[in-house]
């Protein structure tokens, strides 16, 4: 199953996830000691796309993985992805390791897309707090 992710650029709170190298085309087969996967193989891309008019970063998955406790190496690829420690996307995923989706791309885009709409939320819930913070008057001190 190829997933892709297409993330718009030059939305106010919001840093695109890539792999490795921001705005650079990577293209990534990742099987072998630290990732086990059956032919074909998990295949990650990312890369800058016009979309439908629109500059994009493009994220992608084709495959399944074999092995969730895996996922902690190919979440070490991924940068800018929101996430709050290290293990937080593999650990969001293995509490769903069940679901439809869980060991392949939609399950991953899925969780992705939740740790950026969490990120925008934060930014923008502490810059109101900013701007309410600025516009009260300084407390007098007697």
């Amino acid at each position: 199953l190829r997933v892709r992710m297409v993330q718009k650029l030059g939305v106010e709170d919001f840093d695109p996830v890539y792999i490795f190298d921001e705005k650079s085309t990577v293209e990534w087969t990742p099987c072998g000691k630290k990732l086990s996967c059956s032919f074909p193989g998990i295949k990650f891309a990312s890369r800058m796309e016009n979309y439908y008019g629109r500059d994009a970063q493009i994220v992608e998955m084709d495959g399944a993985f074999d092995n969730l406790q895996e996922l902690m190496y190919v979440e070490s690829a991924f940068s800018d992805s929101s996430t709050k420690y290290a293990g937080e996307l593999s650990q969001a995923i293995l509490a769903l390791a069940l679901a439809p989706g869980s060991n392949n791309g939609s399950g991953l885009m899925q969780t992705l897309a939740a740790f950026k709409i969490r990120d925008i939320y934060e930014r923008k819930v502490a810059r109101r707090a900013l701007e309410k913070e600025m516009k009260m008057p300084a407390a007098s001190s007697a």
